[in-house]
């Protein structure tokens, strides 16, 4: 009883600790320890591959992850970075049954696992916290999608051509 005591303590200490859920009331971080669970990955090896399915997300607590893009063959072209902080694999928050990328460690990483289905029954009982956390999700696709962008225009050697910008 003690054991699990301890580790409900640390679960929540990692909570409070990520960039991605700084300032959410401990009344609510207490409530999300409950329903994850500590994982650790070691270095090089894989989170969740291209098209599996999305069932998981992710608070990283330390380490680095490689979210890429890979063909058949195998051959992987990165697309981002995962760091301490972040979350990770947002797909099944926004009904999307399979994953579009696969996550590799490049580091030993720890992390707290959601199951996406509890995480989203708990977003929907609790509308004021579901709601701004949605929101948190919505700027990580944000970001994840200026990232791509950015490797787009520079794949293609394409740049936007530069004009004046009108002031208020």
């Amino acid at each position: 009883m003690a054991d699990t005591k301890v580790a409900e303590t640390r679960v929540l200490d990692e909570l409070r600790k990520s960039e991605f859920l700084r300032g959410i009331p401990d009344e609510q971080l207490t409530k999300l320890a409950a329903i994850c669970r500590p994982v650790e990955f070691p270095a090089r090896s894989t989170v969740f591959e291209q098209y599996g399915l999305a069932k998981n997300v992710y608070v990283i607590v330390s380490g680095e992850i490689s979210l890429a893009i890979c063909d058949p063959e195998e051959s992987c072209r990165q697309i981002g970075v995962v760091h301490g902080g972040d979350l990770m694999g947002w797909s099944p928050l926004v009904g999307r049954m399979r994953l579009y990328d696969t996550a590799r460690c490049v580091t030993a990483v720890r992390a707290l696992e959601f199951e996406g289905s509890k995480l989203m029954d708990f977003c929907a009982a609790n509308s004021p916290f579901g709601f701004e956390f949605m929101r948190r999700v919505a700027c990580v696709l944000a970001e994840r999608l200026s990232g791509a962008r950015l490797q787009l225009l520079e794949i293609s050697g394409m740049f936007l051509p530069e004009f004046p910008v009108e002031s208020d």
